[in-house]
């Protein structure tokens, strides 16, 4: 399993331990940089397109950019999903209890976590 990763939100039990990859906390959490590249990356595009003169072509790149941006929101939400039941797991919680942890309502980690189930 290599390395294993402590949450420090877990308090007063047993703590809980990730596999590789999960959670990083450390010089080799890249993170923070791939987070402001991708803002950058982001302000970059938007500006590209507000520039394109040509309508056709600027509603063009504006759909082109939606559907990659769709793309992105339905890979993240499974990487949400994932988290979530790892999290679950990890630290054997209820799905009362997990709400509680990722700042969900029951109803909404409970849809979350049937993702996962229809995703296979």
């Amino acid at each position: 399993m290599g390395d294993t990763l402590v949450n420090p939100r877990v308090t007063n039990r047993a703590r809980a331990v990730y596999p590789d990859g999960m959670s990083h906390s450390g010089e080799d959490d890249d993170y923070p940089a791939a987070h402001a590249a991708f803002r950058d990356a982001w302000a970059r595009l938007l500006a590209a397109i507000r520039a394109t003169r040509e309508p056709q072509q600027r509603f063009d790149r504006a759909t082109e950019t939606r559907d990659l941006l769709a793309k992105q929101r339905s890979e993240i939400a499974g990487e949400r999903t994932d988290a979530a039941a790892a999290i679950q797991d990890a630290e054997s919680l209820t799905l009362t209890a997990l709400a509680g942890r990722i700042s969900m309502t029951k109803q909404a980690a409970g849809r979350l976590l049937a993702r996962r189930k229809e995703r296979g």
